[in-house]
């Protein structure tokens, strides 16, 4: 059975991107998938001088093992200031300096939420651009506006059919890219 690798861009102990990652990953049917937290891979900010004297963190390294043993991934990527988060940046420049390409050309579906009625759209938009220079098969996207009125706590389930039914068709799309 094939593996995905899902994690939220994030290092908040409270993300709704990673409660949309944990939703997202119980609607899969034929997969096999792993939830990781990056708050547990932690490491410094990126800075040449420290690759080149210490090389990279033993974090990093395990996590680009992760990379290599998944056969794809589902990311959920906040948007800070209208970009992406420093802790998922950082993640990528990390792994891009243990081995490229950083998501082995493998499918990704990518995915963003937020309180707001976009949804995370622009930070999206702008990670689907650089996703081939990353290496990552981009198959499907998805996002939820307004993450507290469409998800709710305890159980966190789509409340609005139509965005349940655009989460599976992103999901259907992953789960074909891996067959």
């Amino acid at each position: 059975m094939k593996k995905v690798l899902a994690f939220a861009g994030s290092n908040s102990s409270k993300s709704i991107n990673k409660r949309l990652v944990e939703y997202a990953a119980s609607l899969l049917s034929r997969t096999d998938v792993k939830i990781i937290d990056l708050r547990d891979f932690e490491a410094p900010i990126y800075s040449m001088d420290m690759e080149e004297e210490t090389g990279a963190p033993v974090a990093m390294k395990e996590l680009n093992k992760l990379f290599n043993e998944c056969d794809g991934f589902i990311i959920s990527a906040p948007e800070y200031n209208s970009g992406i988060t420093p802790v998922l940046k950082n993640t990528i420049d990390w792994i891009s300096r243990v081995e490229r390409p950083t998501f082995k050309n493998k499918p990704v579906l990518l995915m963003a939420t937020s309180a707001g009625g976009r949804g995370g759209k622009t930070n999206m938009e702008h990670m689907a651009t650089l996703m081939p220079r990353w290496g990552g098969e981009l198959v499907a996207s998805f996002s939820l506006p307004n993450f507290q009125q469409n998800m709710h706590a305890p159980v966190y389930q789509l409340t609005h059919n139509e965005y349940r039914q655009e989460l599976l068709d992103a999901i259907e799309k992953l789960e074909q890219a891996l067959e």
